[in-house]
């Protein structure tokens, strides 16, 4: 069942662009964020960082755009931090391997932290 709530909320820390995520990370949240997320890749941004603290679940739609999101800012020499902590959402990511793939930290602060933000 689709979470009625389920958003995402840009904020702008300096030079570092944190986008937070909440709901079920799945296609119709997908495409719902692909607009605010594509301008963020366009902004003098050098950094974002992904908080999916509250998001409840994340599936192959959601994972496919962390990984292009990655591989975007990898080629641009930006970086991109993901808040992904223990449990459920964290899950999709082991599974897949990609929790060693992508930059993955157990708390926004510690996202933060590793872009020289906060």
């Amino acid at each position: 069942m689709r979470d009625e709530t389920s958003e995402a909320e840009i904020t702008t820390l300096g030079d570092v662009a944190l986008i937070a995520i909440s709901g079920e990370l799945d296609l119709a949240l997908c495409v719902k964020v692909a607009p605010d997320l594509h301008a963020v890749l366009l902004s003098p941004a050098r950094a974002v960082v992904i908080d999916l603290e509250a998001v409840s679940m994340v599936d192959s739609s959601g994972i496919a755009l962390l990984l292009n999101t990655f591989r975007r800012l990898d080629q641009g020499g930006r970086q991109l931090s993901i808040a992904c902590p223990m449990g459920p959402q964290r899950r999709a990511f082991e599974l897949t391997a990609l929790d060693r793939q992508l930059p993955m930290y157990e708390s926004r602060d510690r996202a933060l932290a590793a872009v020289g933000a906060g």
